[in-house]
């Protein structure tokens, strides 16, 4: 019962046989399956799919032989674990049913035969072209060694197709997943050159759909269980239908109506007369409410018929385990045999209709990404563009233990879609399965310069955050919670952030990122970033881009997973003039030009598209709002290129998700549900890696050519760090003044400097998409009305929105504006005779959640002269003189022996403000009695730090000793070096500057220690 019979494969028959049965039909069937076995053999054969062991094509992954081998068959029905029928009757009926569509559907794929036409007749042939491809993953690298040439490109043939249920109701959603389900598995590899075999590829775009005679048969045939909870279904659907027809907005769900509200027209809001009665009101409301919902519904629609939609949602969320039942095991590594048979884990017919519907979701992400650059739809693109299009992102395998492949080789594809090594591609999908299993977070940080940060853009339109928008809602869509973000600074490099990377950057990080290539030039600071961010955390991420040989010596001495992006250049079209412009692709125009038509690239006004401010009534600027952002220098990419490299990068992630998808899937049709720990789990992958960099020889890479500036073990030791520079993960917790210790009564110095207005900007149209341009966001989101009491399943399962917003609160509870419990506990054991925290220090820093993420809201100070740029970053601190007295911190543990700071010494006069008008230290208010500790030296500098009271005193020779200037403006002092001292809990670091008055400013801005 298909429509394209040669579609049909072995394991997707086996796959349909093993779905419909329950549990326990399947062994009644086991003998009449058995004698059907050699037949399925024979079509693995007759398609040249006879395993191997390699990822990619049909068979076993062991490499011995077909994955429908005997030893095989019996895990299909041994280890089942789907829901059960209460039906114990009619086995036999169904079985000989299902073994008949079995071997009517083998005919069917017996019956049809695939000519090998080379790659000319499939770029020939627009339908075998899938966006869901992986044509443009080209291996480079195999252990029989180098390749000249690409040696083979990688390709998946899912192709689902949201628009099989356009047609039905919602209720029918389970009925078209079944026929797309069918689709789900079929991995083929291609090769490069023409002559290449096409057996496998020729059935990459079939659809797969039941005909009315099959849904009656599988109707027939399925429990009365099955048809009760289908009729409910429908019975659901038509009520929904019944409320769209009414318009009853209540009946929306929460994601439809902050859908709608995007849409909302500002001029209806502006509208309405707000001195109306509340019927009045009401009625207003009601009417503008409809019109939103129409248009937003209309605009929905027709993305839809053109792009499809999510379709999948739990129809038993009731049944599921309750609470957040992974938390308890290290890296949400639960065990598989320790999953609840009614986790959804465990739910073969949830499992499977979720990944049906996320590689249809995958799929629709990638085509949209690529008609948005010109290269799609797919169907209506000629011969030449469908070449072009497989190599704008590809994405090449090199093998980095070939001496063969170089920086140089590899140069070609930073225009594309970068490169990896095989290892790493599949450790990012095990990656990305582990947080799909365990709906966990996955998160992605960037360190750079002032180009990577975005700087003359909006901050939304750099490419970390295009990288964000693009892919959130697909994660969303499989349970997972994206976190990006863009942690670059203008003027600097990233060793600052480095020294305290768990930190700065953050614990669980899945994907770094460095770009810094023109303020961070030299390895060893680059390595120092490399070896903190793998040290640290409790993930070991993914490195992506920085330096090739550091990479290269990484992924070979201590197996860490490397990749290096490419910007997508190579595929775009070159502006030619004014009137040519105007025919590309909005995201392509002004990107590239020719020698004759340079100047209008760089033109500000055709590469920058960002404003200051957009008029509202409710807030009003106090200080003049600029025309444009600054920062719009030729050395910085304007929002086309941005947005290109964000594109480029996700188109990434998209291809590893979809090899997560299919492992998944490929994996428990042989050994059923949940999916084994072998294939998911972390924990052990990330003890490896931590433990090979700490022993790594001093000899490999870069990092221990800093003992000179720091000390040498900062290259083995996961350090701590709090500063006041912005963004950084978690801002309030990791801030500074979380350290700081209170004076007697309480004090600690906080800023004052409130945001101008609260809540979200009001719609940017630099922001938007014009009008009738693809837009890949919207595409991606577009879902089925949910229908009503439905449990959002595409929020993550387990309590991660909760936990984010207890971390939250307990980021406000280390805010230096609250004098919290531990600060009390201080007070309480705190001697009069001891160091004091100085009442003469101010606090610089952004306000706001200064935290690199498309959601942070930060900056909006009074005295910004742009309010909409966004940007975060931020070189705050606190900053002090020599009649401040003493700034105090308090370190929760040290464990090896070693503290830093770092500190500018070249801060103006004006900058102290606190100490204005002042002659004596604290402006007199209490004793000095520790300025006896040493002896006066008029005319003299004097630095003081103690450690736990212990003071220490040093000249301004000593001072410029003991400095160390280890990149530009990164002054770092090392306080403690000592390796074997004891562990030691709530360490008192104390400093102060002596004999200078308000002519010595110093800003202390971040604390490292371990």
């Amino acid at each position: 019962n298909q429509t394209k019979p040669n579609q049909t494969k072995p394991n997707q028959i086996m796959e349909m046989v093993d779905m419909k049965l329950p549990s326990g039909d399947s062994d009644l069937c086991e003998e009449e399956v058995e004698g059907l076995v050699s037949y399925s053999d024979y079509f693995d054969n007759d398609n040249g799919r006879t395993g191997g062991g390699e990822r990619f094509p049909y068979g076993s992954r062991s490499g011995s032989g077909s994955a429908f081998s005997p030893s095989s068959r019996s895990k299909i029905s041994s280890s089942w674990r789907g829901p059960v029928s209460s039906k114990k009757v009619g086995r036999n009926k169904k079985c000989l049913v299902f073994i008949a569509i079995l071997i009517i559907s083998g005919a069917l794929v017996s019956l049809t035969t695939t000519n090998d036409e080379g790659v000319k007749d499939l770029v020939e042939n627009n339908n075998n072209f899938d966006s869901n491809d992986k044509s443009h993953l080209v291996d480079h690298g195999h252990a029989n060694g180098h390749s000249d040439t690409p040696a083979v490109k990688l390709n998946d043939s899912i192709d689902h197709d949201d628009d099989d249920d356009e047609g039905g109701d919602e209720g029918n959603d389970d009925d078209a997943d079944d026929a797309t389900d069918d689709a789900a598995d079929d991995e083929t590899i291609v090769e490069a050159d023409d002559d290449e075999d096409r057996d496998g590829s020729e059935e990459d775009d079939e659809k797969v759909t039941e005909t009315d005679d099959g849904e009656d048969e599988a109707n027939v045939d399925e429990s009365q269980d099955k048809d009760n909870e289908k009729e409910q279904e429908e019975s659901i659907s038509a009520s929904a239908d019944a409320e769209v027809e009414s318009k009853d907005v209540e009946s929306e769900s929460e994601e439809e109506s902050e859908e709608a509200n995007e849409d909302v027209d500002a001029d209806a809001i502006g509208d309405k007369d707000v001195e109306a009665d509340s019927d009045a009101e009401a009625s207003a409301d009601e009417d503008v409410d409809a019109d939103e919902d129409a248009a937003a519904e209309a605009k929905k629609e027709k993305i839809i018929e053109q792009w499809g939609k999510w379709h999948f949602w739990d129809g038993d969320p009731d049944s599921r385990p309750k609470g957040d039942y992974m938390a308890d095991f290290p890296n949400r590594d639960m065990p598989y045999d320790e999953i609840s048979f009614s986790a959804w884990q465990a739910d073969a017919v949830y499992v499977n209709h979720m990944l049906d519907s996320a590689a249809e979701l995958v799929s629709r992400a990638k085509e949209a990404i690529y008609t948005e650059y010109g290269y799609g739809p797919k169907q209506d693109i000629e011969r030449d563009a469908l070449i072009a299009r497989m190599d704008m992102f590809r994405l090449d395998l090199v093998d980095l233990e070939d001496p063969l492949v170089t920086e140089a080789t590899v140069k070609t594809s930073l225009e594309q879609g970068g490169w990896t090594t095989r290892k790493s591609f599949q450790s990012l999908a095990r990656r990305l399965l582990h947080a799909m299993m365990t709906n966990d977070t996955f998160t992605v940080v960037m360190g750079g310069h002032s180009a990577a940060a975005g700087h003359g853009n909006h901050f939304l339109q750099s490419y970390m955050m295009q990288f964000h928008k693009v892919l959130e809602p697909v994660f969303k869509r499989v349970g997972v919670k994206l976190i990006t973000r863009n942690v670059a600074m203008g003027g600097m490099g990233t060793m600052q952030h480095s020294l305290g990377s768990k930190d700065i950057y953050g614990e669980e990080i899945d994907v770094i990122v460095w770009d810094s290539h023109m303020t961070e030039p030299d390895a060893a600071s680059l390595d120092l970033f490399y070896r903190q961010a793998l040290l640290g955390g409790n993930r070991k991420p993914v490195l992506w881009g920085g330096n090739f040989n550091l990479l290269r010596d990484l992924h070979l001495n201590a197996d860490v997973d490397v990749m290096f992006p490419g910007s997508g250049m190579h595929g775009v079209k070159e502006t030619e003039g004014l009137d040519q412009v105007q025919t590309l692709p909005f995201a392509t125009q002004y990107l590239k030009c020719g020698i004759n038509d340079k100047e209008l690239c760089t033109d500000v006004n055709n590469k920058f598209r960002a404003t200051c401010w957009i008029d509202r009534d409710d807030v009003t600027p106090t200080t003049r709002q600029q025309p444009r952002p600054g920062g719009q220098a030729s050395w910085h990419p304007g929002f086309r290129h941005h947005q290109l490299v964000g594109r480029s990068m996700a188109m990434v992630i998209l291809d590893a998700m979809q090899d997560a998808i299919d492992t998944w899937s490929e994996i428990t049709i042989v050994e059923g549900h949940p999916l084994n720990d072998e294939y998911w789990h972390m924990s052990d992958v990330y003890s490896n890696i931590a433990a090979k960099v700490s022993l790594l020889d001093a000899t490999v890479g870069a990092c221990n050519t800093l003992k000179d500036k720091m000390p040498e073990r900062i290259c083995t030791t996961p350090m701590n760090g709090r500063t006041e520079f912005a963004p950084r993960a978690n801002p309030h917790k990791t801030s500074l003044t979380s350290l700081l210790k209170p004076s007697t009564d309480g004090y600690i110095p906080e800023s004052t400097e409130t945001m101008l207005y609260q809540g979200p900007d009001v719609p940017n149209p630099m922001l938007m998409i014009p009008e009738g341009q693809i837009d890949v966001e919207a595409i991606v989101v577009n879902r089925r009305r949910k229908l009503s009491g439905e449990l959002d399943l595409f929020k993550p399962l387990n309590p991660i929105e909760l936990k984010q917003s207890l971390w939250q609160q307990n980021d406000n509870k280390n805010d230096s504006s609250t004098f919290s419990t531990r600060n009390q506990q201080l007070l309480r054991r705190r001697d009069l005779g001891e160091i004091r925290m100085g009442k003469g220090w101010v606090v610089d820093k952004k306000i706001g959640d200064c935290d690199g993420t498309s959601t942070g809201i930060c900056g909006r100070e009074p005295s910004n002269p742009c309010l909409l740029y966004g940007h975060m970053d931020h070189r705050g601190g606190i900053i002090g003189d020599a009649l401040s007295g003493w700034l105090v911190f308090e370190l929760p543990k040290i464990e090896n022996g070693l503290i830093i700071a770092k500190f500018d010494t070249w801060h103006l006069a004006r900058e102290s403000k606190a100490t204005v008008g002042w002659t004596e230290v604290n402006d007199g208010e209490f004793d000095r009695s520790l300025k006896e500790l040493a002896p006066p030296l008029p005319d003299d500098f004097i630095f003081d730090y103690a450690i736990d009271g212990k003071i220490t005193s040093l000249n301004l020779d000593q001072f410029r000793e003991m400095q160390t200037v280890a990149q530009r403006v990164v002054e770092i002092f090392t306080i403690l070096d000592k390796p074997d001292m004891e562990t030691k809990e709530n360490v008192e670091v104390a400093f102060r500057l002596r004999n200078c008055g308000r002519g010595c400013v110093f800003k202390f801005t971040h604390m490292y220690w371990s």
